[in-house]
């Protein structure tokens, strides 16, 4: 059985001070704003639908699954073992994510609070007055080696939650647990899952629908000239039962950019509301089968809920954003209504920055989703900006200097950087008492002049009329901003219905003798704005030692950090729970040959 890890606080002492109700942060720490847009709001292009029909590709049993991973095992152990890098997301211009920009960089003056301290001592679980916070590690590097004969960085995560049941999917493998770590199934690859033996895969989500009490779990599948997605959507709330596949091809060859070849989906990022599942995705160019540096735009792929549901055949509906980049999906927390005026209605968030360089927020409307079967056309998109605090892009974030087996190996000589991506939405958007919730990583330096990631968030309330009129007005903004030499990224949102949850986060130190130094999951507890102390739940054991951040002999690059954390509510059981990368005892997990990372999976109530 997978051990719970030891926990840590770190007493990041924010001075909360209400001043006429509005919370504000001393120091600076977490600033709020509050602000309207002017506009009422940009109609975009209308609906396009599907030329094909998504049909059912299978049904899969997950405990079947389960218990034929063991002969799985045994074959891929002959497979050639050399890792594997997974995609890099590009940028509307072409670049990586996460490399420098040309843009100058916005000097924010972001400092912690003078007086905060830190602190560490190992319980379990950790236990305060309002929390009772415990966790376990979930998928590991040595799990993807012995089921899909390769290991590979970065690993993505994905998670859902329900009556004490923990889905995680990560890349290319799934496993269920209990909620204190025992495993339910073994690890389970997803191209098995998927019915994707010989296609490409990445880029997973999970969700659980409290509503249909279904679970969803969806993957980028790209083989040969299919460009699209995997959906797995459960046939009743069993999550070991069995599961409708579909693979749901991304059409874009209609698209002038894309000259009539689809073009790849990349960076999916998905929700639902009461009608329908949403997936959007980042359009790049494929010619003669390669991936080219060509951004074409966003495209939100609506497909009917029920009709997923039942295991139908379906059409489903696209909206072309040729001006966004990585669009947000929302999902409602536990017992939050969904938005059914405008006969139905879903949000989606935007961060604007890595477009135009500006401080917006863009709030999507799509409305009419109970027409998704009947009348598909009739779906329409709104959309807004907002102007918010400012943001800008991450860094890569200093984690102790402890050369690992690998990166000795290749002749490097200082531990590598940690990728923290870019500044946009990269976990789903939590929808709660009609606010959306989304946090993002941008960089900064601290007290002393070091480079590091700090977290800016944001809630905003969505307003659409029926002419329709579009607006939005940022209810509570602000930053999480740890003490000097601590970086944070790759953050997620979990609240509950009255708002109130966590932020899980990544977290780093230069120092290895301070709780968080070594790459970990923290979280902080959110209730209007943050409140108490950033803890350190999944306390890293050693730095990160992979093949992506060791490529060349000399001092150590930078390595894939993940691409996004996950986190979400049990709606039985009230409970939060979020994933994030961390580095977990080699002792008790073995690490690989190329890579030594492991996921941590936190509960908080």
């Amino acid at each position: 059985m997978r051990r719970p890890s030891s926990l840590f606080p770190i007493a990041f002492s924010l001075g909360v001070h209400l001043v006429y109700g509005r919370a504000l942060i001393a120091a600076g720490l977490i600033g709020l704003a509050y602000a309207t847009a002017n506009a009422q709001g940009t109609v975009g292009p209308p609906a396009v639908i599907s030329p094909d029909v998504a049909t059912l590709v299978g049904t899969v049993s997950v405990t079947e699954l389960s218990v034929s991973q063991a002969n799985r095992r045994a074959l891929q152990a002959q497979k050639n073992a050399q890792p594997v890098e997974m995609p890099k997301h590009r940028r509307p211009d072409g670049s990586p994510m996460g490399a420098p920009r040309s843009e100058t960089r916005k000097e924010l003056p972001l400092r912690p609070e003078p007086n905060a301290g830190v602190e560490g001592r190992a319980l379990r679980p950790f236990q305060q007055s309002v929390s009772i916070i415990d966790g376990f590690t979930g998928i590991v590097t040595g799990d993807n080696a012995r089921v899909n004969g390769f290991e590979l960085e970065p690993p993505d995560q994905g998670l859902a939650v329900h009556d004490n049941v923990v889905a995680e999917i990560n890349n290319l493998l799934v496993q269920f647990f209990k909620s204190d770590g025992t495993p339910l199934t073994n690890p389970i690859a997803a191209s098995a899952f998927f019915l994707a033996d010989d296609a490409f895969l990445t880029d997973t989500q999970a969700f659980f629908d409290s509503r249909s009490q279904r679970w969803f779990f969806d993957i980028v599948v790209s083989q040969g000239s299919f460009q699209g997605f995997g959906l797995a959507v459960s046939k009743t709330s069993d999550p070991l039962g069995e599961y409708f596949i579909y693979h749901i091809r991304a059409f874009s060859d209609d698209l002038s950019g894309c000259s009539g070849v689809d073009c790849f989906p990349d960076y999916p990022k998905a929700g639902y509301n009461a009608d329908a599942f949403f997936i959007t995705a980042d359009l790049f160019k494929i010619i003669d089968g390669v991936i080219q540096d060509v951004f074409i735009g966003t495209s939100v792929h609506v497909l009917p809920k029920k009709k997923l549901e039942a295991g139908a055949d379906f059409t489903y509906v696209r909206f072309d954003r040729v001006d966004d980049f990585v669009v947000q999906p929302s999902v409602p927390a536990p017992g939050e209504p969904f938005a059914t005026a405008n006969g139905g209605t879903e949000y989606l968030l935007t961060a604007r920055n890595i477009q135009d360089n500006s401080d917006n927020v863009r709030v999507i409307a799509i409305y009419n989703t109970r027409q998704i079967v009947s009348s598909p056309g009739s779906l329409q998109q709104i959309s807004v900006d907002v102007a918010a605090e400012p943001y800008d892009e991450p860094v890569p974030s200093t984690q102790p200097n402890v050369i690992g087996p690998f990166c000795t190996s290749r002749g490097v000589t200082s531990a590598p950087l940690l990728d923290g991506l870019d500044d946009v939405f990269q976990a789903t958007i939590q929808k709660a008492g009609g606010n959306l919730y989304g946090v993002l990583p941008l960089g900064t330096k601290d007290g002393n002049g070091l480079d590091r990631d700090v977290l800016a968030w944001f809630i905003l309330r969505p307003t659409l009329t029926s002419a329709p009129s579009l607006t939005a007005n940022i209810v509570a903004q602000g930053y999480v901003v740890p003490p000097n030499g601590y970086s944070v990224s790759f953050p997620a949102f979990a609240v509950n219905k009255r708002g109130v949850g966590v932020i899980g986060m990544s977290i780093t130190n230069p120092d290895p003798n301070v709780a968080g130094g070594f790459p970990s999951a923290s979280l902080i507890r959110f209730s209007g704005f943050p409140r108490g102390n950033i803890i350190v739940t999944g306390q890293g054991a050693t730095s990160d030692d992979g093949f992506t951040g060791c490529r060349e002999p000399g001092p150590g690059g930078v390595g894939r950090w993940g691409d996004y954390g996950a986190a979400t509510v049990d709606a039985a059981t009230g409970f939060f729970y979020f994933g994030n990368e961390y580095i977990p005892d080699p002792t008790e997990f073995p690490p690989g040959s190329f890579t030594n990372w492991g996921t941590f999976i936190t509960r908080v109530h």
